[in-house]
């Protein structure tokens, strides 16, 4: 990767790419967000309203800015959601495997946000993850009703774990390369885990790693400024 001049810094060309988890309480959305943006998969207690955080994905040139906002499971039905909603071009549908009721509800999160995206000419594409898959032994939620939701409301679907970082990583590049319309790089189709570290600037928190970690996906400007005040070279790259 490249250093940017301060002028490149601020300038990107190209789409930025939003993207909007939603789902019950407790199904894991702020860990699958935490492992994406390269931390352990662990949260810190439960979301209010909604949070999002800021990155870039590595996998187009120049990098597309991603803004990932995950919103608190008690907003369904709230006046609130619709701003949460706003300009998402995708939404993940979260469920955690272990648990019925969760899935269950997804029902009531599909008709409010297809409700919100009525009057809109540009849907956004809409995505299933499957969270827990670590305890895939405890699975509470036949397969076949999974696979039957999918069909039916045209969802990409994902089985995963913001806990082992199993398809975090594949399942956020897959979609965010489909609203693009590129093709998935090489070195994110291998990974099938988000062992790949990524770092990110969260409007409510703290770059969450070190830039010297490998395998780096996503780049947060600030701490590319960092490293490059560290190097004594005009070039930073990440091995």
């Amino acid at each position: 990767m490249c250093a940017m001049s301060e002028s490149e810094d601020e300038e990107f060309s190209g789409k930025s790419v939003k993207i909007t988890l939603v789902g019950e309480p407790s199904t894991g959305k702020s860990s699958i967000c935490n492992r994406y943006l390269g931390g352990c998969g662990a949260s810190w207690g439960s979301t209010q309203g909604a949070e999002v955080s800021a990155a870039q994905w590595a996998g187009a040139r120049p990098p597309t800015p991603l803004q990932i906002c995950d919103v608190a499971g008690a907003a369904l039905g709230s006046d609130m959601l619709p701003n949460y909603l706003y300009a998402s071009d995708v939404v993940i549908f979260v469920y955690d495997l272990t648990n019925l009721q969760s899935f269950d509800k997804l029902e009531v999160w599909m008709r409010a946000i297809k409700d919100n995206f009525e009057a809109e000419t540009n849907k956004p594409l809409m995505a299933l993850f499957g969270n827990k898959s670590d305890l895939e032994h405890q699975r509470a939620v036949r397969l076949s009703c999974v696979q039957k939701f999918s069909s039916e409301h045209l969802l990409e679907n994902f089985k995963g774990s913001a806990k082992t970082g199993d398809m975090v990583n594949t399942a956020f590049s897959k979609l965010i390369a489909r609203v693009l319309g590129v093709q998935m790089p090489v070195e994110l189709v291998a990974h099938r885990k988000s062992t790949d570290t990524q770092i990110s600037e969260q409007i409510n928190g703290h770059p969450l790693l070190s830039p010297n970690d490998n395998n780096t996906l996503i780049m947060n400007r600030k701490m590319l400024r960092k490293i490059q005040r560290k190097d004594s070279s005009s070039i930073c790259s990440i091995q």
